[in-house]
């Protein structure tokens, strides 16, 4: 995992897990971190796309990262959160279009479970790169990893880790959309109480939404929340629908 930094090292930490595929330099997500820069010092992790053991390559080395950061507040991004549900800690915690269950709508759905068993560390299973599906504002230029697919042992390690999530922390909260196909949508009303769930208006990444300067305004009080150690207060009802 890598981790880049931003922002004044006085201001508190703040720890951003991004999602698979996401990089520091596309436009969407130097956006979101340029604005969170503003407040907190960010410490922005990099997680691997093809990581075939889950324990080894993505909850030993982000608990390893959460600690040396001991942060105030965090924030994740879809692989990022499922990574982040598995590392130890009572803090509470901000979610956005977590990866908590595949999307298994369809006949390349239903046949997941079947490719998820082959030894295969390749990466030959087509990604989702379609900008659209992503956010109106993804550059179509920034699907690299998408392009270069999955593979069989990562999906292997990705459903054995959404099999066996931990429960949810309380105090936590999830940004979601109801149009996000690239995740399981239900697996995130099934594991989050439905008062701890904001619905925001776009595509898998609320930073590459259109309305994302509304959505931003919304996460950033719940940061500020959780690192004064409030409960977030639910704003649902006052925000975007999807």
């Amino acid at each position: 995992m890598q981790r880049h930094t931003y922002g004044d090292p006085d201001d508190r930490d703040l720890l951003v897990v991004l999602g698979w595929g996401n990089r520091p330099e596309h436009d969407p997500v130097d956006w979101l971190l340029s604005q969170l820069a503003a407040d907190w010092h960010v410490h922005a992790v990099v997680v691997p796309e093809n990581g075939t053991d889950f324990e080894r390559d993505y909850r030993a080395p982000l608990t390893e990262i959460n600690e040396a950061v001991d942060p105030a507040a965090t924030l994740a991004h879809s692989l990022g959160c499922l990574a982040l549900a598995h590392v130890p800690g009572d803090d509470s915690r901000v979610y956005a279009s977590p990866f908590w269950g595949t999307n298994d709508d369809g006949l390349v759905g239903a046949l997941l479970p079947l490719v998820a068993r082959l030894p295969v560390e390749r990466r030959v299973i087509p990604g989702e790169t379609d900008p659209d599906q992503l956010g109106a504002l993804k550059p179509a230029d920034e699907t690299g990893a998408a392009e270069r697919g999955i593979s069989p042992a990562w999906l292997r390690a990705v459903r054995g880790a959404q099999a066996t999530l931990p429960p949810f922390r309380e105090g936590s909260v999830v940004y979601c959309s109801l149009r996000d196909t690239v995740v399981g949508v239900r697996a995130v009303g099934d594991h989050a109480p439905a008062d701890r769930i904001r619905l925001y208006d776009g595509g898998h990444e609320f930073f590459a939404s259109a309305s994302r300067e509304r959505t931003l305004d919304r996460v950033r009080a719940d940061l500020r929340a959780v690192a004064d150690g409030r409960t977030p207060v639910n704003s649902r009802h006052g925000g975007d629908g999807a």
